[in-house]
């Protein structure tokens, strides 16, 4: 997932750098909840290396590792319950597949903590899990169950849809830009393999070029695309691109298409601004 990775970290410096210029390129405050080992710290603090950056993380033994990969302060603290900073304390805050594992009776009380310790004017950006699952109609009994893994074996105990996750985030930020990441058809190479997403013509054909090399160029080209095509649709449809904002287009096949594209593959990046007062 070399694009999946590179473009998270692009466009969450791509927020930092909004901050930057609206503060007057000072050095800033920036925090990192649930921070795990710091990877994507240690990338943020590569590319600004003037901001002191925080974490935390329930993790002891991954916030050692995060103090080691760059972050100025890190600490180990039950995030679900609060978080222990002050009130108006950072310039940016961001999260990285977090939220999605937040239960959803504590993701309010998650969002007011973030919007408590960030700055009036302060930015935040949250690369989140989304989409609708089924969560009611799981059989936690039986093993196949595709709701049943996405739970029990990777934690999304809080996964929503991008339209619910704003409406939460609306309450407590401007929302200054979001979409689905990536959007179809563009998944990593891998996954199109494993799930036939493209047809059995396709992987086939693959197969007689499947190598590390060619899979990391395949993944890079569809980044490519899937960064073109989302730049055109936010220009077209302004900053939310969810299914909700974009209007009817009058064709029933282009509404087809737009709205396959804006279900996203399970992912989301949503830059945030707290209002002034």
């Amino acid at each position: 997932m070399v694009y999946a990775t590179t473009a998270r970290v692009a466009h969450e410096a791509q927020a930092l750098r909004r901050c930057l210029t609206d503060t007057g390129n000072r050095s800033v405050k920036v925090l990192e909840v649930g921070c795990g080992s710091g990877t994507f710290g240690a990338r943020l603090k590569h590319f600004f290396p003037e901001i002191e950056l925080f974490g935390v993380d329930m993790s002891s033994s991954c916030i050692e590792i995060a103090k080691q990969n760059g972050f100025n302060h890190a600490v180990t603290y039950d995030v679900v319950q609060g978080l222990p900073y002050a009130d108006n304390e950072f310039d940016f805050i961001y999260t990285m597949d977090f939220l999605g594992h937040v239960e959803f009776r504590s993701k309010d009380q998650m969002i007011a903590e973030l919007s408590r310790i960030t700055k009036p004017g302060g930015y935040g950006f949250h690369g989140i899990e989304s989409g609708f699952i089924d969560y009611l109609n799981c059989n936690p009994k039986n093993p196949d169950d595709i709701v049943r893994k996405y739970v029990y074996m990777e934690g999304h105990i809080g996964v929503e849809t991008l339209e619910d996750i704003l409406e939460r985030f609306s309450r407590h930020f401007d929302i200054v830009q979001a979409f689905p990441f990536p959007i179809r058809p563009l998944l990593n190479i891998g996954n199109i393999l494993n799930s036939r997403f493209w047809g059995e013509e396709f992987c086939s054909a693959f197969d007689d070029i499947d190598n590390p090399t060619s899979r990391i160029a395949a993944d890079l080209v569809m980044g490519w695309f899937n960064q073109y095509l989302t730049d055109q649709l936010l220009q077209i449809y302004g900053n939310e691109l969810t299914q909700s904002r974009v209007a009817d287009t009058g064709n029933p096949a282009l509404n087809r298409f737009i709205d396959t594209l804006l279900q996203g593959c399970g992912f989301s990046m949503t830059t945030l601004r707290k209002p002034q007062s």
